[in-house]
């Protein structure tokens, strides 16, 4: 198993602290940190590609929308702050 190494933004790092606590949904999470729905879907699909996050639940609504909560990944990550943040974690293989 080999260890990576990446730069994430702030969008990201705010996706990362709201799965952390609870799921939520990409709009829950949009609103809550008052970003563009559209950019916070993007950085989930970025962050479920590379594992830190995954789909837990998802559900039909009433008005025939299709919901997502997600929730942390499996992955182990460490944070390292010197100069700059990076964030250090296991990817499976």
């Amino acid at each position: 198993m080999s260890l990576e190494s990446l730069q994430l933004d702030d969008a990201c790092w705010k996706i990362l602290k709201g799965v952390s606590y609870s799921p939520k949904t990409p709009q829950m999470l949009a609103r809550i940190y008052g970003m563009p729905i559209a950019e916070c879907w993007k950085r989930m699909h970025f962050l479920e590609g590379l594992g830190l996050i995954h789909v837990v639940l998802i559900y039909v609504s009433r008005d025939g929308r299709i919901v997502q909560f997600y929730e942390p990944g499996e992955h182990k990550i460490e944070v390292i702050v010197g100069d700059t943040a990076g964030v250090y974690f296991h990817p499976t293989t």
